[in-house]
């Protein structure tokens, strides 16, 4: 009696609003409160340029993109087949400088995310384990991990790729039928929201349980079983915040270059500066948020393997019956 007593208790688990108020409460404790000084270190050296570079990257490939489809657009309407010729061309020359830029930036931008997402989920997971994380504990961390971490982070990008490029194909073919069209959107957009929070699991699966790749991601679809909502909006949240910051940009850059009479041929290093210094709040509040989403995840995973390990128990308590 005793015994199925204690089961029933244990298979009571909260549900998903409790849960996520448990959740977002937590990573504001471990982040303002239990680690602050390391938070800050990580938050100083890591996660602040790493959203510096990435308004820098989009401030400087703006102009570029817009050139782009401005020209891609002309060509389309013109009905002189050389002069259709000869903006694809220009087009194609504004292409690739688009990817030298995207490149230049890539490995910049890999090193800080890595080190923000290794010392984030160790620092987070140290704490929710009772632990005292140091400095010392985080960089050893990185020199641990990097080898497994770098191969579960290809493999995301793959599939994080491929959830964007074979609804955009398929939707490009259905431009006859916009009903299905939308279907195909939204189911898209499902997927790629949940490949999200599977994949965010993974990367955490991958620095604390010894797993790469492929198996990383598959031991965080399974961890999520009985919880994918909760998953879900907090991929969403994510989401909208970056959504939020990426519109904010685009509206500023646009207001920027109009005011200053550019056709967006090209960006000025003083219209960028400028750019910079009136975004300074969205690039500190971006990287605020990079650094506070590994924290949630983490509370997130810590919760669903004590899940897990309860459920193993209690299934064990029984078998012993």
């Amino acid at each position: 009696m005793p015994t199925g007593e204690n089961s029933d208790h244990i298979s009571q688990e909260p549900n998903n609003i409790f849960l996520l108020a448990k959740i977002i409460i937590n990573s504001f404790k471990i982040s303002l409160f239990s680690t602050k000084k390391i938070s800050f270190l990580i938050f100083f050296f890591l996660s602040f340029p790493l959203s510096f570079i990435l308004f820098l990257l989009s401030f400087l490939t703006f102009p570029l993109k817009n050139r782009i489809q401005h020209l891609e657009e002309i060509s389309l309407f013109s009905s002189i087949h050389v002069e259709s010729k000869q903006l694809l061309e220009d087009a194609n020359e504004e292409a690739k400088s688009l990817l030298f830029l995207k490149i230049l930036f890539l490995f910049p931008t890999f090193l800080l995310s890595f080190f923000t997402a290794v010392t984030a989920v160790n620092v987070a997971f140290s704490v929710c384990s009772n632990g005292k994380p140091t400095i010392l504990t985080a960089i050893t961390a990185v020199k641990a991990v990097w080898i497994r971490v770098g191969v579960t982070t290809m493999c995301v990008y793959v599939i994080m790729l491929a959830c964007t490029i074979v609804p955009g194909m398929l939707v490009a073919f259905l431009e006859t039928r916009p009903f299905v069209r939308v279907v195909v959107e939204v189911i898209g957009s499902g997927l790629e929201l949940h490949m999200m929070a599977v994949t965010s699991l993974a990367l955490v699966v991958s620095v604390n349980e010894g797993m790469y790749g492929f198996d990383a991601i598959r031991v965080g679809s399974v961890l999520m079983e009985g919880k994918r909502v909760c998953g879900w909006v907090l991929s969403g949240l994510f989401v909208l915040f970056s959504g939020l910051v990426r519109g904010t940009m685009e509206m500023s850059m646009t207001m920027t270059m109009t005011m200053d009479g550019s056709d967006f041929k090209r960006v000025e290093s003083t219209v960028v500066i400028n750019l910079l210094w009136d975004n300074m709040v969205w690039i500190f509040l971006y990287a605020l948020m990079v650094q506070w989403s590994f924290v949630v995840t983490t509370v997130f995973y810590f919760d669903l393997t004590r899940r897990d390990s309860i459920k193993s128990d209690r299934d064990s308590e029984i078998s012993l019956v």
